[in-house]
């Protein structure tokens, strides 16, 4: 017999076609916009398969440009699952992996929530230098463990989120990529995926040798002044 929806040739056995993937055990009324079911008449312009095997070929091909641009850990981003890395590093981590503008937003939200329960706190501070009462104590203490429990929440949240964000945000890439430079051959596309992948160790480490920076001057100033003098 043959496939209601390409006319493609089937084994008796055989209930999914092996060309179009039709299921011959579909009932009339579901998926039957390619044939007429009841009456035995199968669709007598089957589909295009140069133009089949071209999508599979492009699609394949769109999976090892994302591939190249993850790296090593695509299966495993693929799946989506918890990020360890981004609970722990958190926004370092986004640096390592160049999301660059996420990592920024990140930031901007913890310096908001740390400046927050900072200026709150230097009222409980200054009751506790002069009063010195419990109760002032007991309120820094309830600020405290506020603080430090959103912090936890929000790397928890990063860490759930990130492979799928990544994943969806690296797929994207690509498309922009592809997009971009439609003359590129697949080689060419592969070079330059591999320039704007991958990941940027760099980034991180500036960012934590930041703050060593005024140390940094203020060590260069007293040796040349000491130097001078």
């Amino acid at each position: 017999m043959r496939c209601l929806k390409c006319g493609n040739e089937l084994k008796d056995n055989e209930i999914i076609c092996s060309n179009c993937g039709y299921n011959r055990n579909n009932s009339p009324q579901q998926d039957n916009q390619f044939a007429t079911r009841n009456l035995g008449v199968y669709n007598q312009n089957p589909v295009d398969q140069k133009e089949v095997d071209r999508k599979l070929q492009n699609q394949k091909e769109f999976d090892e440009l994302v591939q190249i641009y993850i790296g090593d850990k695509y299966y495993n981003f693929r799946k989506g699952k918890f990020s360890l890395w981004a609970f722990l590093f958190g926004p370092l981590y986004f640096l390592y992996r160049k999301l660059y503008a996420v990592a920024i937003i990140i930031y901007i939200i913890i310096f908001a929530i740390s400046g927050f329960f900072t200026f709150t706190t230097q009222g409980r501070l200054y009751e506790l230098q002069n009063i010195r009462n419990i109760s002032a104590l007991k309120g820094l203490s309830t600020y405290i463990i506020i603080y430090y429990s959103l912090i936890l929440i929000f790397r928890l949240f990063l860490g759930i989120i990130f492979k799928k964000f990544y994943f969806n945000e690296v797929v994207e890439r690509i498309g922009k990529i592809k997009q971009n430079n439609p003359d590129l051959g697949f080689n060419q596309l592969t070079q330059l995926v591999k320039q704007k992948g991958g990941t940027n160790i760099l980034a991180p480490i500036i960012v934590l040798l930041l703050p060593l920076i005024p140390l940094l001057i203020a060590l260069i100033c007293i040796f040349i002044l000491g130097t001078t003098l």
